[in-house]
């Protein structure tokens, strides 16, 4: 199965994260929790940095870190769906 098909499991529980109310396993359900990744800064102050290079999303021109300005990427994210077929909160982005 391609890898973007698969469920993610971010704890290990076995349970894929769409459906675990505690997708971290800290004890806070995800209603709740402010704080994703347990890093103490709440999620609301954190810059996404998608591809690692220490370069928030909002100010990379290559978020995916592939070489092509996302502005000429049919690929921002670099997962294998093409952007116009990106679902963004429920949303199909066309």
């Amino acid at each position: 199965m391609p890898d973007h098909l698969e469920a993610v499991d971010s704890d290990g529980d076995g349970i894929p994260d769409h459906l675990d109310d505690d997708d971290d396993n800290d004890g806070i359900p995800d209603s709740q929790d402010n704080d994703d990744d347990g890093d103490g800064i709440p999620d609301h102050l954190e810059a996404v940095d998608s591809d690692g290079d220490g370069i928030p999303d909002h100010l990379d021109d290559d978020d995916d870190n592939d070489g092509i300005p996302d502005s000429q990427d049919n690929d921002d994210d670099g997962d294998g769906i093409p952007d116009h077929l990106e679902v963004v909160d429920s949303v199909l982005v066309s």
